[in-house]
């Protein structure tokens, strides 16, 4: 039986396939998506439904097709990847940016903090940390940081751009992990 510190990494895992899923396309990047995905098939411990979209991701791994797919959908302008401009919202990027520097994380220079990107590895780094907590209070006050943050920023702006990314008719790979982002950010226990 899989305990709770299981389904935190897990969902770590999930989070993490979705930044790297969603950052510029490398190779290494495709095949580490591959390999993560793999090994939690092979947990047999997932919902149907995440189940069902991690093999849509792993059957649609083809790195050139994903590389021409990131340029005309997220280079080009088509879909925004920050939450300022994913959520109309304006003051994400400090707020976002302050929970990162309380729990150890900085965005790359030039990079914004309010990035879906950068959001997702918090995400995951979030469990991870409070699968590492070393008392009951260091969890609490991880999952207490998890929660508002999701409620605060991941949630909405993973509804969003969902959305968003949607009317560009992407391919079965960018569908597919859109679907499986708001799938896991609906389920935040």
């Amino acid at each position: 039986m899989k305990t709770v510190i299981d389904k935190n990494l897990i969902k770590a895992d999930l989070f993490r396939i979705l930044s790297m899923g969603f950052s510029y396309p490398e190779q290494e990047k495709c095949d580490d998506i591959d390999s993560i995905i793999h090994d939690l098939l092979n947990e047999g411990d997932l919902d149907l439904e995440i189940q069902g979209s991690l093999k849509s991701i792993q059957k649609s791994i083809d790195y050139k097709e994903i590389l021409r797919e990131y340029s005309r959908v997220f280079l080009k302008g088509t879909i925004p990847t920050t939450e300022t401009a994913v959520c109309e919202k304006m003051n994400c990027v400090a707020d976002a940016a302050a929970f990162y520097k309380a729990f150890g994380m900085t965005a790359k220079s030039g990079d914004s903090p309010d990035s879906i990107i950068y959001q997702l590895e918090f995400a995951s780094l979030l469990l991870v940390k409070k699968t590492l907590a070393k008392d009951e209070e260091q969890s609490f006050i991880v999952e207490d940081a998890y929660q508002k943050f999701m409620d605060s920023h991941l949630t909405v702006l993973g509804e969003k751009f969902q959305a968003k990314l949607q009317t560009a008719e992407p391919i079965e790979f960018y569908n597919e992990l859109s679907n499986l982002l708001v799938i896991i950010t609906k389920k935040q226990n």
